[in-house]
């Protein structure tokens, strides 16, 4: 095997177990709270190209959201379901705390996944980037990102599928494939 070939599993290898040592630290939810009350939530799965180090890298896995009116949980997953870490952000945090009790705190999601995985996810934006029913979907163009729309729910007002590309600082491409949404039951 080459040397080049040894690097890129142990890399690899390092990043997932970083992932895999993520747990959640998600407040316990108060179905009295009305904060507490899910608001929306959607479960997909994602796939992210990016190059690392002059490498094409890629992961892909699945996505289970949740806002709450005082939060969003964010729960990423290998495709076989096994979580790689779960966030939590509020309005002015992002947080991911480790099994070995290590805290990761950045001011957003972006800062927090380039800080775990070396690249960010733009989950900022996956939100409006999705869409609300009965409302146009976002413009194609938002900042360095570009988001094409390939698929909706029957509602086209709701993303099921969709690629989001960014070229600067560094090439990223993030594919979303909405499987459940709350507000599209049924399809």
């Amino acid at each position: 095997m080459h040397a080049r070939n040894i690097l890129n599993i142990l890399s690899s290898a390092a990043m997932a177990l970083t992932l895999a040592a993520c747990a959640s630290v998600a407040p316990k939810r108060d179905a009295n709270n009305i904060n507490d009350v899910v608001q929306f939530n959607m479960d997909a799965r994602f796939a992210v190209n990016y190059i690392d180090q002059g490498e094409d890298k890629s992961m892909t896995g699945k996505m289970q959201w949740e806002d709450t009116r005082r939060a969003t949980d964010i729960t990423l997953s290998t495709p076989l379901g096994n979580a790689m870490a779960a966030l939590h952000v509020t309005q002015n945090e992002a947080r991911v705390k480790t099994s070995d009790g290590h805290l990761f705190v950045e001011n957003t999601p972006e800062e927090l996944t380039y800080r775990l995985l070396g690249y960010e996810l733009p989950l900022s934006n996956v939100r409006e980037w999705i869409g609300t029913k009965g409302q146009s979907l976002p413009k194609a163009d938002q900042g360095d990102w570009h988001v094409e729309y390939t698929k909706t729910f029957s509602d086209p007002s709701l993303a099921k599928r969709m690629v989001v590309t960014r070229l600067k600082p560094s090439p990223l491409t993030f594919t979303l494939m909405v499987d459940e949404r709350s507000d599209a039951p049924g399809e």
